[in-house]
């Protein structure tokens, strides 16, 4: 007896498998990494930082930003001898891990593939989430994938609550706050939440729920130290990075800093939360108090208090901080619950599958609109960019360079973008920038010492500043200056100058 024909399935009966799912997860990470890798051999600007600060491994780099991210990229390039292919593959990998995170959290909130699969595919049609990630912004896609990596974690322990899964959860959070200090506002909510939740809240094991906690501050502990030993302030670094001017009596800036953060709220969830309620009306509607089974009124119940929760620590930076700026990229710790909280809705309320299919269909045109607005900007920009970084001709610069005799030693580049770059140029010799200690860029390796500039001018005050503070070195008559002229790359006319000048040997110390 022949076996049986198996049907093929098509595109919308895959959506309801996981492992289908998961495989056009991975298959859009892969087709950007590949768009990121050909379409310019420079780095960017969070590359080019990251390229620079992982030269060596460090508890802490800068307080801005916790070290998590430099500690992968360092993993990345030293693990495989300083490849850039390894290097660039680092971020894809994460955002592939995070989406598949977000998806399996969904799932277990909505207990419905599709839908499930649904909401991680609006957020790939979100400006925050589906366009700047792909861009650049490395900081954030790993702090996304933690967020994500924690719902997932919080939405086991709530229905499942084994050993495991509180030792995961406190993994997850550990790594997270190690990731972005914003991180801790997601695990905040969604516990408060939880614990307003009485379905949920009758599951919580306090004694796993510590073990969690022992292991997340265990995690974070020694950099809390490196921290601490430096004297640093996380209400100094919100007010600097929100500009806040401290908690004063400002009605203006008050009304100012709430409407920059309504504002980008909804910009976080744009282009998807137009086509939304076009598609899903029902879903926006006050639901029926039998819609829904008691543990979709619960995971309702948890996420809307979790999101006004959220959005009110973010909005205490208004009035405590005096932060008036806010930006969209700014609220992943918030906003990442909102798809979702929708899309259980959607199931809840009921949905035709012709709506389905034109969310689906609308996310994929945003797809391919991304990568072909990304390669239509870069094939474009050249000759009236103002910020080159990404046409810059680094290996002739290089070239130049090593033709003027620099072998190796401690290149001074004015910027960090120019200084990371050049990090993949020399990769035997120490790179600094202006703003850091030398010693974060690690040990004065001797040889020579050469300092890096962008233009024919002088170079910039605070470079030479930094060369003579920093480094204990002066530009003198023995110094050799000079540029190095070379064409845009993609450009048919455009010429910009690299200047350089290199001192003698031996003479730059920190």
């Amino acid at each position: 007896m022949s076996a049986p024909i198996r049907k093929s399935l098509t595109f919308w009966e895959r959506l309801a498998e996981p492992q289908s799912v998961i495989s056009f997860l991975f298959l859009y990470c892969a087709i950007h990494f590949l768009v990121r890798a050909v379409i310019t051999p420079n780095f960017t600007l969070d590359e080019s930082e990251q390229m620079l600060f992982s030269q060596t491994l460090q508890w802490g780099y800068r307080f801005r930003h916790p070290p998590l991210i430099t500690w992968l990229s360092w993993a990345s390039l030293a693990g495989t001898g300083g490849s850039r292919t390894a290097f660039l593959l680092l971020k894809y990998v994460l955002m592939a891990l995070g989406l598949m995170a977000y998806f399996g959290a969904a799932r277990i909130v909505i207990r419905d593939t599709l839908y499930a699969a649904l909401a991680t595919f609006s957020l790939l049609a979100t400006f925050s989430m589906g366009y700047l990630p792909v861009i650049d912004l490395m900081h954030t896609v790993l702090l996304a994938t933690m967020l994500a990596a924690y719902m997932w974690a919080d939405a086991r322990v709530v229905t499942r609550g084994t050993w495991l899964d509180h030792l995961v959860l406190g993994v997850v959070t550990g790594l997270g706050i190690l990731s972005k200090y914003v991180f801790l506002i997601m695990p905040i909510a969604l516990g408060i939440g939880v614990a307003l939740t009485p379905l949920f809240r009758a599951r919580l094991k306090p004694l796993r729920l510590l073990l969690a906690g022992i292991v997340a501050a265990a995690i974070v502990a020694p950099y809390a130290m490196w921290a601490h030993a430096h004297d640093y302030s996380l209400l100094a670094l919100t007010q600097s990075v929100t500009k806040g001017a401290g908690p004063t009596f400002n009605p203006i800036g008050w009304a100012e800093g709430i409407g920059n953060l309504v504002i980008a709220m909804v910009s976080f969830v744009l282009p998807a939360a137009l086509v939304f309620p076009l598609l899903y009306w029902r879903a926006c509607k006050r639901l029926d108090e039998g819609q829904g089974d008691t543990e979709d009124r619960a995971w309702l119940r948890t996420y809307e208090i979790a999101l006004i929760t959220g959005a009110g620590i973010m909005l205490c930076a208004v009035f405590f901080v005096g932060a008036e700026s806010f930006k969209a990229r700014w609220l992943h710790q918030v906003m990442l619950l909102l798809p979702v909280y929708a899309f259980l809705r959607v199931k809840i309320a009921g949905a035709t599958d012709r709506a389905n299919k034109l969310f689906i269909a609308f996310a994929v045109v945003f797809v391919l609109a991304v990568i072909g607005t990304r390669v239509a900007i870069y094939e474009t920009h050249v000759e009236n960019c103002k910020e080159c970084r990404e046409y810059w001709p680094m290996s002739t610069y290089a070239d130049g360079i090593r033709q003027a005799g620099f072998r190796d030693g401690t290149i001074l580049g004015a910027t960090y973008d120019l200084a990371g770059n050049l990090r993949y140029q020399f990769p035997h010799s120490r790179v600094v920038t202006p703003g850091y200690a030398p010693s974060v860029f690690g040990p004065d390796l001797g040889g020579q010492c050469l300092v890096v500039w962008e233009g024919e001018k002088d170079p910039p005050k605070e470079t030479v500043d930094y060369l003579e503070t920093a480094l204990h070195a002066k530009v003198t008559s023995a110094s050799m200056r000079g540029d190095v002229m070379a064409k845009l790359l993609m450009s048919k006319k455009r010429f910009d100058s690299m200047s350089y000048i290199l001192l003698p040997p031996g003479v730059c110390h920190y």
